[in-house]
C-alpha cells in the first residue's frame, strides 16, 4: 500500500456535480433513498478515470494493476447499512470525494477464499476501535477511531510489510510491541484480502527478483574500478520495481530499504 495524495483530486476532475448532489442528500428521506442513489450514481462513477490515475493505474490498497475502468469506487466509510453492526451507514459521505478510494473487486468484494475457504474483502464492514462512538453524522466523525488503514493517511501505510519467502503482507509491528498497530494491520489484511494466493505468490517472485538485482548492485558499487555504464543500469534495473507505477512496489521497495541501497537508487535520502 502506498500514500495516495486524493486532495489532488480536485485538480483533475469537475467535482460541482458530485457535491451538488450530496448536498441534496439533506432533502432524501428514508423512502426515496435508494431511487436518490440510483439517480445520482453516475456523478461517482464518472470520478472513477481519475481516482485510477492518481493511484498509479493500480488499486490503492494491494497494488494491484488495474485496467482502466476495471476498479471499483469504493466508499471508505460505507453509503449504506453496515455488516457486524446495528448502524444504517454513512450516507452523507456518498458524493465525498474524500471517502473515495479505488479498489480491486477482491479488495471491494465480500467473497470465499479459493485457497483458504475463508471469507475476505471489505464489503460493508467499518470497524471501530470503539463502536460505542460510531458517527451518525458528520460533526460525530471526529469520535471515530477506525480500524481498517487507509491508504490517503501515510502512516497508515506503514504498518504494512511483507513477507520475502511467501510474498503475504503481515503487521510492521508485533503485537506485544504495538497491539493496537498491529490489530489494524491484521484485520485490514483480512478485510481487505490483501494476502490472496496469487497476489502474494506474484509479490515473492518480484521481491527474489529485486534482490537479485540488489546483489548485483552491491558487486558493481564497489567493484575497482567501477563499470559506470552496468552500475547506471541495475540502478534503472531496480527502479522499475519501486517506481510508483509498478505492482506491488511497496514489497520491492522493502526489499532495496532492507539491503541498504537507498542511496544508491536516491542520493541524499
Amino acid at each position: 500500500m502506498r500514500p495516495i495524495d486524493n486532495t489532488q483530486l480536485r485538480r483533475a476532475v469537475d467535482l460541482k456535480p458530485l457535491a451538488a448532489a450530496g448536498a441534496a442528500i439533506g432533502g432524501a428521506n428514508e423512502v426515496d433513498w435508494d431511487t436518490f442513489l440510483r439517480k445520482n450514481a453516475d456523478y461517482s462513477r464518472a470520478l472513477r478515470t481519475g481516482l485510477w490515475a492518481l493511484g498509479y493505474m493500480k488499486c490503492w490498497f494491494s497494488e494491484a494493476i488495474l485496467q482502466q475502468g476495471e476498479g471499483q469506487i469504493e466508499h471508505f466509510r460505507p453509503k449504506k447499512r453496515l455488516t457486524g453492526a446495528k448502524h444504517d451507514g454513512y450516507p452523507w459521505k456518498t458524493f465525498d470525494w474524500r471517502n473515495l478510494r479505488l479498489a480491486h473487486s477482491t479488495v471491494n468484494i465480500r467473497r470465499t477464499d479459493y485457497l483458504t475457504g475463508k471469507k475476505a474483502g471489505k464489503g460493508s464492514y467499518f470497524p471501530l476501535q470503539d463502536a460505542s462512538k460510531r458517527a451518525n453524522n458528520a460533526a460525530e466523525e471526529a469520535n471515530e477511531t477506525p480500524v481498517l488503514l487507509d491508504p490517503t493517511v501515510p502512516a497508515d501505510t506503514r504498518l504494512l510489510c511483507f513477507d520475502e519467502a511467501s510474498g503475504a503482507p503481515c503487521p510492521r509491528y508485533k503485537k506485544d510491541d504495538n497491539e493496537w498497530l498491529h490489530d489494524r494491520a491484521e484485520q485490514s489484511i483480512d478485510y481487505y484480502h490483501l494476502d490472496e494466493g496469487t497476489w502474494n505468490t506474484q509479490r515473492a517472485d518480484l521481491m527474489a527478483e529485486v534482490r537479485e538485482h540488489c546483489n548485483q548492485l552491491e558487486e558493481l558499487a564497489f567493484a575497482t574500478p567501477r563499470d559506470d555504464v552496468a552500475y547506471n543500469q541495475k540502478i534503472d534495473d531496480i527502479v522499475a520495481y519501486i517506481g510508483p507505477f509498478a505492482p506491488f512496489s511497496s514489497a520491492c521497495l522493502q526489499v532495496v530499504r532492507e539491503k541498504g541501497l537507498l542511496e544508491h537508487i536516491v542520493p541524499g535520502l
